[in-house]
């Protein structure tokens, strides 16, 4: 009798414990909101984790955050925003004044960028995950690579810093090597916004895969082995708590954007100026709808059209100066295409050279004053033909020419003097 009652004891203690082991397992593999909120920091306020994301790239045996974004997963409502943060964009780093927010981790590591966007954007940060560009093709291999459409031919060579990227234009499967390449490439008309552009195309993608039917059951054990290849502040059960609950999230619950606000450049710098009234309604207000945001850009897209070819043509009849064109891209040849199309186009060109480095990520045009007035006059004009901000506008009184610098955006503005060229 004594045996039965032990036996029976024994039964039920085992059959507890196992019971507790199961739903704690429960609570990791297929949790529900409050069981995230139990074991994960979150913003108190708005109810949401914001995770830091930081890709770093290695140059010549130092560190650089290379890619930076926020992502805020509302966790009541399963609702996840990414805001891409240009690297360019103009920031004060506590201890080091206005800088460009790619800095920060140069000067302090994870601790200084973290600090700056908090102070930046008035947000608290939950987490970071930081990857580098030797555990990124690791990541991606590990899903089976990832299947994007190339709207048009990446290319680039830079044999001093070993980068060769050539990416034809359609639809790619990409193993993690080219796809380390497709988030890298910036050597177009929008610079470091297009790669922005491009790394959410990539994450997208990244989502898409991961939210097949053979990966799905496979998440947990992928979020383990991520946490491996990742310097993160997170824990193994967070990251497989937080990866289980988001594995079946509805896309029209994800939105990617970028920091709104324009270019800019300041003290022969160029900067990213963030409007951060609009980006903290991207981040907190309802989701845009893909479609009408997309008709909303074609007719603004379609309105920019019209008027340009209404006014640019007159406009260059006010010219009455010849200008100087600068090579501040890279381009082998820039200067000389350039020089031929806006002669094409009726503007005289006077001199043709190369800038003072070849990093210029937007084009400016400098003035000197002591040509008077029409000097100031005339570069306001290319100021508009070449479809210029106010801010890319500067005076140099030590050339003698108004002068076009053309940076790594310059294919728009050629684009828009051949488009001269056509109407005439």
């Amino acid at each position: 009798m004594k045996i039965t009652k032990i036996a029976l004891i024994a039964t039920l203690a085992v059959l507890s414990i196992g019971a507790g082991v199961f739903f704690r397992l429960q609570n990791i593999v297929a949790p529900q909101p409050e069981h995230i909120k139990e074991s994960i920091s979150y913003d108190k306020e708005t109810g949401n984790i914001n995770v830091l994301v930081v890709g770093i790239d290695d140059v010549e045996g130092g560190h650089r955050s290379d890619t930076i974004g926020l992502a805020t997963i509302d966790i009541d409502d399963k609702i996840v925003r990414f805001m891409s943060l240009p690297r360019d964009t103009r920031v004060q780093i506590p201890g080091h004044g206005w800088q460009k927010l790619n800095h920060a981790y140069a000067y302090g590591g994870t601790d200084l960028l973290r600090q700056t966007i908090i102070n930046y954007l008035g947000l608290p940060i939950n987490y970071h995950v930081l990857v580098n560009y030797e555990s990124f093709p690791k990541i991606v291999d590990m899903i089976g690579g990832v299947e994007i459409n190339v709207e048009k031919r990446l290319y680039y060579q830079d044999k001093a810093g070993k980068l060769f990227i050539n990416i034809p234009k359609g639809l790619r499967q990409m193993n993690g090597k080219t796809a380390l390449e497709y988030v890298r490439f910036r050597n177009d008309a929008l610079g470091d916004i297009g790669r922005v552009q491009r790394q959410q195309q990539f994450i997208k993608a990244v989502m898409k895969k991961v939210q097949s039917p053979e990966m799905l059951p496979k998440l947990p054990d992928f979020a383990k082995e991520i946490l491996n290849l990742v310097n993160t502040n997170m824990t193994m059960t967070q990251a497989v708590q937080l990866t289980s609950y988001l594995r079946d999230i509805n896309t029209q619950n994800m939105a990617f954007f970028t920091l709104p606000g324009k270019a800019a450049y300041i003290s022969n710098v160029s900067y990213w100026l963030g409007d951060l009234a609009a980006a903290s309604t991207l981040l907190s207000g309802p989701l845009p709808g893909e479609e009408s945001a997309a008709e909303e850009a074609a007719t603004q897209t379609a309105a920019i059209q019209t008027v340009e070819e209404q006014n640019l043509m007159e406009l260059v009849k006010k010219l009455n100066m010849p200008i100087a064109i600068l090579n501040g891209d890279g381009q082998a040849g820039l200067g000389k295409t350039a020089s031929s199309y806006f002669q094409k186009a009726g503007i005289d060109v006077a001199y043709v050279g190369n800038a003072k480095h070849y990093d210029y990520h937007y084009s400016s045009i400098q003035y000197p004053t002591k040509k008077g007035d029409e000097a100031q006059q005339n570069a306001n004009i290319l100021k508009e033909i070449c479809g210029i901000s106010n801010q890319l506008v500067q005076v140099n009184e030590t050339i003698a020419h108004v002068t076009l610098v053309l940076g790594h955006d310059k294919d728009t503005i050629l684009n828009r003097v051949k488009n001269i060229t056509t109407k005439q």
